[in-house]
């Protein structure tokens, strides 16, 4: 069972950190998961366990140095002409980090400007 929502910008809170903490409450400890349509994340216990391994801070500024390194490590995979081709196990195994990341950054842009791209910074 999964809630719909468009945006992050519906979610609750007014904060990221606020935002946050109501989706800890839905899917951890209400066990229902929440769909941002529009970016096509699912947001899971998986997904709220490597959030919440985010320093506060992180949101506060905006950027997570230790959440673009991940990232940037599953790309480096992806794209290595001596690992040979990434099959569909790879990319399931890292997609809930990539759907942390993603939503990271839609709750940090979301503070600032409401229409900014959420990807992390290249």
């Amino acid at each position: 069972m999964a809630i719909e929502v468009h945006t992050v910008h519906q979610l609750k809170g007014n904060t990221p950190r606020t935002k946050l903490h109501h989706l800890y409450k839905t899917v951890c400890r209400r066990g229902i998961n929440v769909h941002l349509t529009k970016d096509d994340i699912l947001i899971t216990p998986a997904v709220m366990s490597i959030m919440l391994q985010r320093r506060p801070e992180d949101l506060d500024r905006g950027d997570s140095l230790a959440l673009r390194k991940l990232l940037g490590l599953r790309h480096d995979r992806e794209a290595s002409s001596c690992l040979g081709p990434v099959d569909e196990a790879f990319r399931a195994d890292t997609r809930v980090m990539e759907d942390a990341v993603s939503l990271f950054y839609l709750l940090v842009g979301e503070k600032g400007e409401e229409d900014h791209s959420a990807r992390p910074p290249s």
